[in-house]
């Protein structure tokens, strides 16, 4: 594909259905989600900006607290935006659900390009990652979760292909139960001459290095992990692709995994509607949690 083509296919509002203007998709996603999360806030014991690390958005916000049992399973969320939109902030639109059915969710944020590079992007989702770990040791937790939407599902799949989970004691690693992938992207290597790379910056070779789709299968992490890998039916034909692709690369390792293409959505309301309990996304991803 040509420039153009490239930016089109990479470009998630315009192919959602329920607007003729994709300025108006990229508005109403972000009022909503605001709103959804300032509600949760308000609904929900939380303690906002727990800092993880020492760069300005190594924070995270826990909601559920002492209100939760001890050993409530965690769920972790990591945004999108493209590595350089959105925050922590506004990104709590999944948790009421979640917390109705027992479990303790973990927002996760991180610093955007391109005040910091993707390389150290991946670094503080490690770190954060780790301090969740630890947290959930301490509470005696019984699983934990992470999940990811867009640029969140790659920080989230990076997680299997850093060693970060080898590098765990035992008791820890086991805590750490699945993932769950909605509309990735996982080969960063079309994005090179498209506006998306505009802030990162990525050369070719780095883009690969940080593309889990093209990174060495025998390295990967996946022990008993279960992964979900979902994607929006009015996703774009390359984000169809490349959820498709991946799952087909994590078979080669696991049988503990599933793909879902979510019907009657795109690329936004594939997570606002994780603010729905009946939501079908939402349903799968609290059945997969109460396994455990």
């Amino acid at each position: 594909m040509d420039q153009t083509q490239l930016e089109h296919q990479y470009s998630p509002s315009r192919w959602s259905h329920r607007f003729q203007d994709p300025d108006d998709v990229i508005q109403n996603h972000i009022d909503f989600i605001t709103k959804a999360s300032e509600d949760a806030r308000t609904r929900i014991p939380v303690q906002c900006g727990v800092r993880y690390g020492p760069k300005a958005e190594q924070q995270l916000d826990v909601f559920g607290g002492q209100s939760l049992p001890d050993d409530a399973s965690i769920l972790v969320y990591i945004h999108g935006g493209y590595w350089q939109e959105l925050s922590r902030c506004t990104s709590a639109y999944c948790v009421e659900p979640q917390y109705r059915n027992g479990v303790r969710t973990v927002i996760l944020g991180y610093d955007l390009a391109p005040t910091v590079t993707l390389r150290e992007i991946v670094e503080e989702i490690k770190t954060g990652a780790e301090y969740v770990v630890n947290m959930a040791v301490n509470f005696g937790a019984r699983s934990v979760w992470f999940a990811g939407h867009s640029a969140g599902a790659h920080l989230v799949s990076m997680l299997l292909f850093s060693g970060w989970l080898n590098q765990l004691d035992d008791r820890r690693r086991n805590l750490v139960k699945g993932l769950v992938l909605i509309s990735g992207v996982y080969d960063l290597t079309p994005l090179i001459n498209t506006y998306v790379n505009d802030n990162l910056k990525l050369s070719r070779e780095e883009a690969r290095v940080l593309s889990p789709m093209l990174l060495n299968i025998e390295s990967l992490s996946v022990r008993k992990l279960t992964i979900l890998v979902a994607v929006a039916e009015f996703d774009s034909p390359e984000f169809q692709r490349q959820s498709q692709t991946f799952f087909e690369k994590l078979e080669q390792k696991s049988t503990m995994l599933e793909f879902i293409t979510v019907p009657g959505v795109d690329h936004f309301d594939i997570v606002e509607n994780l603010h729905k309990e009946d939501f079908v996304l939402t349903k799968k991803i609290t059945e997969l949690i109460a396994r455990d």
